[in-house]
């Protein structure tokens, strides 16, 4: 599955690309091509390389869920890192009409997988509109609901209620806290054991996963707590 190369040949099919599929995987910008002209495979060096020194490409902006299930490793360096939380209105949420009314206007469905990413800015407006919404009073899902600038919502500068910002973040700060609990281990004792490396190359491996995505979680958690002390 990690080496099935589509090569145009008549009809699609899948090959392996001598040489090229030995490059492991760094960030950078996907530079490789096929050349119709010449009916080859063309890859650009990302960057300018020294004799000797190992070669790399980018093998896409994929999250280390994604280079762990489909590539079989883990990238600690990772730009392109995302955890994803599941939120969702409940059935029995005397305003769900509402709240769904409103997600609707956003193209946001009720029972969503919302990403946080590794980096300055964890939090997109997506999940951002989500958490202000399933914190809403009626009065203020009613005011939404009939504005025009709903879009408003998944703006960081949306000019809110100071009490309705503040339960929107401690939601997800206490739904971070909580997802942290749920590991076994800590991230310094997942530190430790990497750093030890005395399992077999499959549990490292998923140790090195379970560590990545503590950190994501962490990281986000202490930007989210940041925000609420302004």
């Amino acid at each position: 599955m990690t080496r099935q190369n589509t090569i145009p040949f008549q009809e699609d099919y899948h090959a392996l690309i001598p040489l090229w599929d030995m490059c492991n995987h760094t960030n950078g910008t996907i530079s490789t091509a096929y050349n119709p002209m010449l009916d080859r495979s063309e890859c650009l060096a990302l960057k300018n390389f020294k004799a000797g020194e190992q070669l790399f490409i980018f093998y896409g902006s994929r999250s280390n869920a994604d280079l762990f299930i489909h590539n079989g490793f883990v990238y600690e360096d990772n730009d392109y890192d995302v955890y994803w939380i599941r939120l969702g209105i409940s059935k029995s949420d005397p305003l769900q009409e509402k709240r769904n009314q409103l997600l609707n206007k956003l193209s946001i469905s009720s029972t969503t997988d919302f990403s946080i990413r590794k980096g300055p800015k964890p939090v997109d407006g997506q999940l951002l509109a989500f958490l202000r919404i399933f914190n809403m009073n009626d009065e203020q899902l009613e005011y939404w609901i009939r504005s025009d600038k709903s879009g408003d919502l998944e703006y960081f500068e949306c000019a809110l209620d100071t009490a309705l910002e503040k339960k929107s973040w401690s939601f997800l700060q206490a739904r971070l806290r909580l997802l942290l609990s749920t590991y076994k281990t800590t991230l310094e004792e997942d530190e430790k054991l990497i750093a030890a490396a005395q399992t077999s190359a499959n549990q490292l491996l998923a140790v090195r996963m379970r560590a990545t995505e503590k950190r994501i979680i962490r990281e986000t958690l202490q930007y989210v707590e940041q925000y609420i002390k302004q």
